[in-house]
């Protein structure tokens, strides 16, 4: 069946402030609504979110008791103040991990509320996977048919940088316009990346996987990211979660930087291993 691994943000640069005052909007590109769906489920298999200068809660809702148990507060998560390690701080806060996963369901439209101090961006990034997305065939491996496959390994430097609106996202750059180093014929596994400069999102896109993003935090606490797809794939043994393309293609996949501060420039190197056949084709 047709599958995939999305990735959505939505943010607000500036909130008003107040108990669950602000409401949080799809970033452009992205959306809040879950897709048609043959089976009529998904599941959001990572989540995590910033305020840019204050402690914050947000209360995820939807319109299933199934999903988040209530349509008023949902499931709620607090973000930490400065004093925490957290908010005003180049992180990127887990809100769901791995193992753990929230379903979802065709039709439903998932609604951010945030309690947070007026004038804060705040942003929440989410990886939702999707068994049976009707017309696409994303791209992805698991880590044993990467190894079958495996040539060498690769770290390619790729400079997209965040956009000068806080939360939103930056120029899409090509993951080769820094660095040209990716073999024409040769097959990727891009198992992560490493930063810099930490930031609160990276995101991937490409027709190889159905021009939807997926990506990862690259903030603190979760900056060691340079396996971060290959770890992801280990907590769900039985799914395919590395994503793959050919390196003739490399002009056409394009990372962008969304982040908690205005034209944040990380620096990201794309770890990723080489492969003689493509690792996804089976």
């Amino acid at each position: 069946m047709p599958r995939a691994v999305v990735l959505n943000t939505a943010s607000k640069a500036s909130t008003t402030g107040g108990t669950f005052a602000d409401t949080l909007t799809a970033n452009s590109g992205d959306t809040l609504t879950i897709p048609n769906l043959q089976s009529g489920q998904g599941k959001i298999v990572e989540m995590w979110g910033i305020d840019s200068a204050s402690v914050a809660e947000i209360a995820l809702t939807d319109g299933r008791v199934e999903s988040v148990h209530d349509p008023q507060y949902g499931v709620r998560f607090n973000l930490p103040a400065t004093a925490g390690g957290g908010a005003a701080k180049n992180y990127a806060l887990p809100m769901i991990t791995a193992p753990n996963y929230l379903d979802v369901f065709t039709g439903d439209t998932l609604t951010f509320t945030v309690t947070s101090t007026a004038s804060d961006a705040v942003m929440v990034s989410w990886l939702t996977e999707y068994q049976d997305l009707p017309g696409v065939q994303a791209s992805f491996a698991n880590w044993e048919t990467i190894k079958a496959n495996r040539f060498t390994e690769i770290g390619v430097a790729c400079n997209a940088v965040a956009s000068g609106t806080k939360g939103a996202y930056g120029t899409a750059r090509a993951a080769n316009a820094d660095d040209t180093r990716w073999t024409g014929g040769r097959w990727y596994g891009i198992i992560g990346f490493t930063v810099q400069l930490p930031v609160t999102t990276i995101s991937f896109k490409g027709p190889m996987w159905g021009n939807f993003r997926f990506g990862m935090p690259a903030g603190l606490p979760t900056v060691s990211t340079a396996n971060y797809f290959l770890d992801l794939q280990r907590l769900y043994p039985n799914e395919n979660l590395i994503p793959v393309f050919n390196g003739y293609d490399a002009g056409s996949v394009l990372l962008e930087v969304a982040d908690q501060a205005a034209s944040t420039s990380p620096k990201v190197d794309i770890i990723a291993v080489e492969c003689k056949n493509n690792p996804a084709s089976g």
